[in-house]
């Protein structure tokens, strides 16, 4: 895996979109990503509903074991720096289907709280969770990077 950053931010979105069950492209968004060796994506972090306290983070991968740890602890702490640091938002949201239970799982691992559940929120009828991350709590993260984080 290769961390590209905000590199070929409208194809990064255009690959997760799918992957997310996202049908309409966003008003404004960002996106931080890697690749493999053959550049295709493996994991892309979309940001978007910037506020001057929040920014809404989506996370779409392949699957499977793509990154070393020491990629995935370096992506880890620029999608974060960029959220807490440039941005100087208090807290990040991630919104997750009420059926994708490793979405539901890879967020808890970043140190993301359960807050609530919207009720029938897709246009499916389908509920949708979310997920906050306050940035004292990524501050204290195990995987922090303080020297990135602050």
């Amino acid at each position: 895996m290769r961390f590209i950053g905000f590199e070929r931010e409208l194809d990064a979105e255009k690959w997760a979109r799918p992957l997310l069950g996202l049908k309409n492209e966003p008003e404004f968004f960002r996106a931080m990503s890697a690749v493999d060796e053959k550049d295709d994506f493996v994991c892309t972090a979309i940001f978007n509903n910037f506020t001057s306290r929040n920014i809404d983070v989506c996370f779409a991968s392949r699957g499977g074991n793509w990154a070393s740890p020491k990629e995935t602890l370096k992506m880890f702490n620029c999608i974060f720096a960029y959220i807490f640091k440039i941005h100087e938002a208090s807290r990040a949201t991630a919104l997750v289907s009420h059926t994708n239970e490793k979405s539901k799982r890879f967020v808890k691992q970043l140190g993301f709280k359960h807050e609530g559940t919207m009720r029938q929120a897709y246009d499916d009828n389908e509920d949708l969770e979310v997920y906050g991350l306050l940035k004292n709590e990524y501050n204290t993260h195990k995987w922090c990077n303080v020297r990135t984080a602050r």
